[in-house]
């Protein structure tokens, strides 16, 4: 069990919090949690593939170049709609297995309180994300990682061919930058489609830099 895993496991057992909580957070992490050493071993190569190492947040250029690019926004990491567009655009893609990694230079780290780092079968339920609970979202680690506005996350199947970087709290106009293959560009395109009055909108939310990417 890495070093990551057992620092948020102790967080947990604050009597502060509810047994029930604790309990059904726990299992969450235990069942999903990506270790340290597959990351470094695995996952790090193919997000350095995806996105570029030496950009930290936006407004930076978080992809590298070769990626089509759309966005749309933000607030949280996934609609259950959202999800399961993705979904299907994975499975297209070829994945067997995607992962979610909170970015550590995002100006909404707090302290030296652990990265979330997760992995999922592509075939994973929306339910399943959601801890068998989609209504209250009581346990603290999906409600983390699914609709904490302050966080930052890469999200990335093992394909390599598509990334979605996710700032929810960037100024006041939260994104999600979405970056694929050319020739993922139309299963991409047909799965994100956006009104063209909120393709307005969000293109006055974008860095200058992703103007001139994004049209």
């Amino acid at each position: 069990m890495d070093t990551d895993l057992i620092q948020i496991l102790k967080e947990y057992d604050s009597p502060e919090i509810d047994s029930q909580v604790r309990n059904q957070s726990k299992r969450y992490l235990e069942k999903y949690w990506l270790d340290i050493t597959e990351f470094n071993s695995c996952w790090l190569r193919i997000k350095n593939k995806i996105f570029n190492p030496d950009s930290k947040d936006l407004p930076e250029l978080m992809f590298n170049e070769g990626f089509e690019l759309l966005a749309q926004k933000a607030g949280i990491l996934f609609t259950k709609e959202e999800y399961y567009a993705l979904q299907k655009c994975m499975k297209f893609a070829g994945d067997e297995y995607f992962v979610i990694i909170e970015n550590k230079f995002s100006m909404n780290e707090i302290g030296d309180y652990p990265c979330l780092r997760f992995k999922f079968s592509v075939n994973t339920t929306w339910k399943e994300l959601n801890n068998d609970d989609e209504k209250d979202f009581s346990d603290i680690s999906s409600y983390d990682l699914l609709l904490n506005p302050q966080k930052h996350f890469f999200v990335f199947g093992d394909s390599g061919l598509w990334g979605k970087y996710t700032a929810n709290d960037y100024n006041d106009t939260p994104l999600d930058i979405i970056g694929f293959k050319l020739e993922l560009a139309t299963i991409f395109q047909e799965h994100f489609k956006q009104p063209k009055e909120e393709q307005k909108e969000i293109r006055e939310w974008l860095p200058q830099e992703y103007k001139k990417l994004i049209k």
